[in-house]
Formats: structure tokens, sequence, C-alpha cells
């Protein structure tokens, strides 16, 4: 019974080990906002400066958890250049080829994909008709833009039929 405890601890203990050696890790490219949770208007924790040396400890849509120093928040994707490691720098034949499929010949380009809304956001949306109705105190005059248009020969006049709520 104990060397099964043991088999386990030694399992676990391995598991740990491989995460955390896959753990990635990089640093800021701008100084930036570490946020308390993943949005843009979360709570500033701190800021921090560019070329901040940090650990990710997870990936939510186009933010990363991070650990800075004493400092663990989240930062928006594109603040932050991976180290890579060997797996992402792709040191193996099959890893390079993967790495100038995703990134080009030179591995310096990047590209990121952010998932828009989810099938349960799109079906339980509520338009917000007192954001659209605040629009009409930044709307114009048909005069000013009549002469805003006359300022620049290549706009055309044009009508459009009226959104209907």
């Amino acid at each position: 019974m104990r060397a099964i405890g043991r088999m386990w601890i030694a399992a676990g203990l391995a598991l740990w080990a491989g995460a955390a050696a896959t753990q990635e890790s990089g640093i800021t490219i701008r100084a930036v906002a570490l946020m308390d949770a993943p949005f843009i208007d979360a709570t500033t924790l701190v800021e921090l400066p560019e070329q901040t040396a940090l650990t990710v400890l997870a990936r939510q849509g186009a933010w990363m958890q991070v650990s800075a120093g004493e400092h663990t928040g989240w930062l928006r994707l594109l603040a932050v250049r991976l180290d890579g490691g060997a797996r992402a720098r792709g040191d193996s034949g099959v890893g390079k080829a993967v790495n100038v499929a995703l990134s080009g010949s030179s591995g310096t380009a990047v590209a990121t994909g952010v998932r828009g809304l989810d099938q349960e956001q799109i079906a339980t949306v509520e338009p917000d008709l007192a954001a659209v109705d605040a629009l009409d105190l930044h709307a114009s005059t048909q005069d000013d833009a009549r002469a805003f248009a006359a300022q620049a020969p290549v706009l055309v006049a044009q009508t459009v039929k009226e959104l209907k709520r």
C-alpha cells in the first residue's frame, strides 16, 4: 500500500515539474498597466515598465494572466513578447517547420487571433437602446454635414434609410 502511495506522489511531482518546465516566460514590449481582471475597464494594479520579465500563468481571449515579480495580474496579449523556449523556437525539425508556417521564414512576425462572441452571447444579447439614444448627442445637422462635404470634392451626397428601433 505504501508503494502505491509513493508512486502517486512521484507521479504528481513529475506532472507538476513538467507543467512548471513548460510555463512560458516573456517580457513586456512597452510600459503597460497590469490589471486585476482580463477587462479593459478593470482596476490597474501597477504599471509595468518596458522589458519587465514575467511568467505566463493563464490565457483568456486577448489577455494573459502573468506573474511579474511580486505582482500577479492580467495584460493584453499584444503587450507581451514570449521567450518561447525550445518548443516555441522550433529547435526540432518539425518545430522549425511549424514555426516557419506560423510566423514566416524569419520567425519574427506576430499574428494574433481573438475569438468573437460565442453562440450563447449572441443568443442572449440585449440591445442597449439608451446607448443608441446617447449617440444623438454627437449627431451633426444636415447643414453641418453639407458644409463639411463641400470641403472635400470626392464626397458625394447619398440618401440612407433611417434605421427603425
